[in-house]
């Protein structure tokens, strides 16, 4: 076997603990909580040792803001597709605000937001680092493209951060809380769609150019 062979190997054993590590992760936290969960719980469910989890993850709260920034990656896949493709900008926030808002109360997306959201008075760096994994990478990511649009006037929007971070609470606001507080109907995804469209439509009517 090659040197480049032997690596790319090594990389997929690699890559296949991480994803090993926080699926057991991520069911210790669901059941037990932040402050329940133990190393030892994902150690025994993933296999591997102490040094793994802290070269990879630093401690229990990274661990958690893995998890975190995974679920955002999955927001995040839509946005960077549509952009690569050079769709229109309604087209853009369409598909970006369908696929972030459907994965965002997903029922274990949302199960891991209570948990951390529980868990935050006690653990403050666990707060500080979900949000930097989560809303912050999302709001960020957002942010940069509104201001390329609007460096293309297609927007008139004085702070594109700002109306990135509005943008999002149109979008889950309201359901991300009647999910997380468990308020009967769960969202469907008709109402997902629904809620999407009326935040774009809303959104355009006031920052976009003629």
């Amino acid at each position: 076997m090659s040197k480049q062979a032997a690596l790319g190997v090594r990389v997929s054993r690699l890559e296949a603990r991480r994803e090993a590590i926080l699926a057991a992760a991520t069911a210790a936290f669901l059941e037990h909580g932040f402050a329940g969960a133990t190393l030892d719980d994902v150690i025994a469910s993933a296999g591997g040792s102490r040094a793994t989890v802290y070269a990879q993850f630093g401690n229990k709260e990274g661990l958690f803001a893995a998890i975190i920034a995974g679920v955002c990656d999955r927001m995040l896949a839509p946005l960077d597709a549509a952009i690569d493709a050079g769709r229109p900008l309604a087209d853009v926030l369409r598909a970006f605000a369908l696929r972030y808002a459907t994965a965002f109360l997903e029922p274990g997306s949302v199960a891991l937001f209570r948990v951390a959201a529980a868990e935050s008075g006690r653990f403050p760096e666990l707060g500080r680092r979900v949000f930097a994994a989560g809303p912050e990478v999302a709001a960020a990511r957002l942010g940069d493209y509104l201001a390329g649009a609007k460096r293309r006037r297609e927007l008139k929007v004085r702070h594109p951060a700002i109306a990135a971070r509005i943008f999002l609470e149109m979008i889950t606001g309201d359901l991300h809380k009647r999910a997380l507080f468990g308020v009967p109907p769960a969202p469907s995804p008709a109402e997902i769609e629904e809620v999407v469209e009326a935040a774009v439509a809303i959104f355009l009517s006031g920052c976009a150019r003629p």
